[in-house]
C-alpha cells in the first residue's frame, strides 16, 4: 500500500514524523501552499515533495483535481482546510475517481471553536461525513465530533514532537543547573522560560504585563523565539532574550534552569517541548480572548502545569509553589510524555488508522 499525503508545506518540526512513518508505509508528499510570513514557520529541507500548481482566488485555493500527481495513489490523506476548494471537490467525486479520502484535521477551529448549530460547522460536518476517514490530532476532538459523524472511520494520533530526542539531549547535558545559571549570568532563584514563535494570537501583551508586574520579584525570564509580533525586551533587567536558537544543547540548558514555561495563549507544540524537557507549563484559561490549540488538552491542571484566569494567579504560582511541588510536576511532565506523547505512538496511531480505513474499504 502506498498513500498520498497533501499538506500546505512540511514544517521542520514535522520531519521526525515522516522519517519514522517511512518505516511503516510508503507515501508521496504533495504540498499546496507556502507558510505566511507572520507565522514564521521554518520549511523542512529534508524531504523531496511534489509541489502542486495552485491558484488563489479571494483566499481560496484552487487546482486541477485531475492532476496525475494528486491521483497517483489509492488513498489520499488530505489536510482539511476550509479554503481548499479542491479538497471539497475531491470529496464529492472520490467515488467516481475510485479514491479513498482521509481528512487530517485539528477538528475544533482554534479561532472559532465548535458549535454544531452554526452554519460554518454544519458545513464542516457535512464535508467530514463525505470522507472515508478522519484523523484528529487528539482524543478530545475525536470524542466531540463522533456524536455528529456516522459515515467515516475516526482515529486520533496525539500530535507531538520528537520528545525522545529532546529528553535525550536534556538528560545528557554536562553542566549542572548552577553552572548553567552562572554561564548565562542568571542569578534569580526562580526562572520562567518562554519558547515559541511570536505571533499575535499568543497574547504577548500578557507576557509583557507579567514581566512588568514581577520586576521586583526574584524571578528571571528567559526568552527563546522570533516572529513579527516580538516586542523589545531590552528595557527589562531580568529578561534574557536569546532570540531564535538552533543549537539544541543551548536550548536544553535554558530549559534545565527553568522552573516553569509560560505562554499566555495558543499553547500548541510548545507545551510538548516543555514537557519533554521536564518543565511544567503555565497558560491562561481558554476564552473568547484567549485562543488555545487542541494540545491545550494535554495539560493536567496542577500535575504537569497550571491553567489560570488571572495574571495575579500566575504570579503567585511562580513565586510561591514549593520546590518539592515543582520537582513532582517535573517528574509528571515526562511521565505524561512517555505514556501518551512519543513519536512512535503518534506514527503507529496514524498507520493503524490508515490500515483500518484501507482494509475496511477493501472488504466492501
Amino acid at each position: 500500500m502506498k498513500i498520498s499525503i497533501v499538506q500546505p508545506f512540511i514544517a521542520h518540526y514535522r520531519e521526525s514524523f515522516y522519517i519514522k512513518l517511512r518505516e511503516y508505509i510508503d507515501f508521496d508528499i504533495l504540498c499546496a501552499e507556502l507558510p505566511k510570513q507572520k507565522d514564521a514557520f521554518q520549511i523542512s529541507r529534508k524531504f523531496e515533495v511534489n509541489k502542486l500548481n495552485t491558484a488563489s482566488f479571494y483566499g481560496f485555493i484552487l487546482l486541477n483535481i485531475f492532476n496525475s500527481k494528486l491521483l497517483q495513489n489509492q488513498v489520499i490523506v488530505l489536510n482539511f482546510n476550509p479554503r481548499w476548494l479542491f479538497g471539497h471537490a475531491l470529496l464529492f467525486i472520490k467515488f467516481f475517481l475510485g479514491k479513498k479520502i482521509v481528512l487530517w484535521t485539528h477538528g475544533v477551529s482554534i479561532h472559532n471553536g465548535f458549535n454544531p448549530r452554526a452554519l460554518r460547522d454544519r458545513v464542516k460536518l457535512g464535508l467530514f461525513n463525505l470522507a472515508d476517514g478522519i484523523c484528529f490530532y487528539t482524543k478530545n476532538e475525536l470524542e466531540l465530533f463522533s456524536k455528529y459523524l456516522d459515515k467515516p472511520k475516526l482515529f486520533y494520533i496525539n500530535n507531538t514532537l520528537d520528545v525522545e530526542k529532546i529528553n535525550y539531549n536534556h538528560r545528557n547535558l554536562k553542566r549542572t543547573k548552577e553552572q548553567i545559571k552562572k554561564r548565562y549570568n542568571i542569578d534569580s532563584s526562580r526562572v520562567v522560560i518562554y519558547c515559541a514563535r511570536f505571533t499575535p494570537d499568543r497574547r504577548v501583551d500578557l507576557l509583557i504585563e507579567l514581566i512588568k508586574d514581577m520586576e521586583d520579584e526574584d524571578v528571571s525570564f528567559v526568552i527563546i523565539g522570533d516572529g513579527v509580533a516580538k516586542p523589545d525586551f531590552s528595557d527589562y533587567h531580568r529578561v534574557f532574550d536569546f532570540g531564535k536558537i538552533y543549537d539544541e544543547d543551548i536550548k536544553s540548558e535554558l530549559f534545565k534552569i527553568s522552573d516553569f514555561c509560560f505562554q499566555p495563549a495558543y499553547s500548541g507544540l510548545s507545551l510538548i517541548e516543555s514537557f519533554a524537557h521536564g518543565v511544567p507549563f503555565i497558560t491562561m484559561k481558554k476564552s473568547e480572548r484567549i485562543k488555545q490549540s487542541v494540545e491545550y488538552g494535554y495539560i493536567d491542571n496542577g500535575a504537569n502545569g497550571f491553567i489560570f484566569e488571572s495574571l495575579e494567579d500566575v504570579k503567585q504560582s511562580i513565586c510561591n509553589t514549593p520546590n518539592e511541588k515543582i520537582r513532582s510536576m517535573k517528574h509528571y511532565c515526562w511521565q505524561k510524555v512517555q505514556n501518551d506523547l512519543t513519536m512512535d505512538q503518534m506514527v503507529k496511531r496514524f498507520y493503524d488508522g490508515i490500515v483500518m480505513i484501507n482494509d475496511d474499504n477493501a472488504s466492501r
